[in-house]
């Protein structure tokens, strides 16, 4: 697996489908790095760390005011930006792309680690690995380069489980043999508790592309309580190493929708991925999080 050697250190009843359903095909002939990209396919485990928030491409604030939204980030205890570059919706590869290199650079310039993550179809192989190629070889007008990729493994558009799951791995094994074994790769995934679209997820498969698991256990949308909450994230937590087969997967908690979470919820969220030593964690949002949120996501970093 490729994150054997990188970060051994670091913490750490599905409907049952036919075998073929998993069986990748044999992927499409691909490309090492090319060194005309400019790019070092190098990155580090941390960037998924601690505090993290996100932009969206239907956040107007953040991509009209890049430095105001990356100070304002920085000032509230944020370690990594989760920036989305496009989705297979959109006609561009990438999104606004003098205001993703102003978001970029400034986000930099707060001491941020910043992450590219892309929504594909699977309904469109050569448009998914496109654009998934042009957000990890991005590079902003003074030169600066995404401190990692993640996937964002949901869309429902391919509906046949076994062509999707086919067209799933055959884009991550061509992402993995592009960038190489030592950039940080993140997988996006449907939520773990409720998995009402995607049956039996290959979590096994996923965990030996990427490096690092990011549930979308959105309680907003599930459950309500501060207890209810915290069984929710500690249950999706459990089920990704359960899953995998791995106690020290590297999970970072994406929660919920902010502006859908009072503040005893994510208190009680912060408690739970505390306890049980997820990587990191974050509301989605960004302009949506209160300052009450952030004065409780901000003991993710203590």
């Amino acid at each position: 697996m490729w994150r054997t050697r990188i970060i051994g250190a670091a913490l750490g009843a599905a409907i049952a489908l036919p075998a073929a359903a998993f069986a990748p095909e044999q992927p499409p002939e691909v490309n090492k790095p090319a060194p005309e990209a400019g790019v070092e396919f190098v990155s580090k485990i941390d960037a998924y760390d601690g505090l993290a928030s996100w932009v969206d491409m239907y956040n107007k604030g953040p991509w009209k005011y890049p430095k105001r939204t990356a100070k304002r980030m920085a000032e509230r205890g944020t370690k990594t930006l989760f920036l989305q570059t496009s989705n297979y919706r959109k006609k561009s590869d990438i999104y606004k792309p003098r205001a993703m290199s102003k978001l970029l650079e400034a986000s930099h310039n707060h001491g941020m680690k910043v992450i590219a993550w892309y929504l594909p179809s699977y309904a469109n192989s050569k448009r998914d690995w496109k654009r998934t190629k042009k957000a990890v070889v991005f590079e902003s007008t003074n030169g600066h380069h995404f401190d990692g990729f993640a996937m964002d493994i949901e869309a429902t558009v391919e509906r046949d489980i076994a062509t999707h799951n086919r067209r799933m791995i055959n884009l991550s094994d061509r992402l993995r043999n592009f960038v190489g074994d030592d950039y940080m790769l993140g997988a996006i995934i449907p939520d773990p508790v409720m998995q009402l679209f995607w049956p039996n997820f290959p979590y096994k498969k996923v965990n030996a592309r990427y490096d690092v698991f990011l549930p979308m256990a959105y309680w907003t949308y599930r459950t309500s309580g501060p207890k209810r909450v915290y069984r929710y994230s500690r249950s999706a937590l459990e089920i990704v190493r359960s899953k995998t087969g791995d106690p020290k997967v590297p999970v970072h908690v994406i929660g919920g929708i902010a502006g859908r979470a009072p503040v005893t919820e994510v208190r009680s969220f912060v408690r739970a991925v505390k306890n049980f030593e997820a990587v990191g964690a974050s509301l989605y949002d960004f302009p949506i999080t209160s300052e009450e949120q952030w004065d409780e996501m901000q003991r993710i970093n203590r």
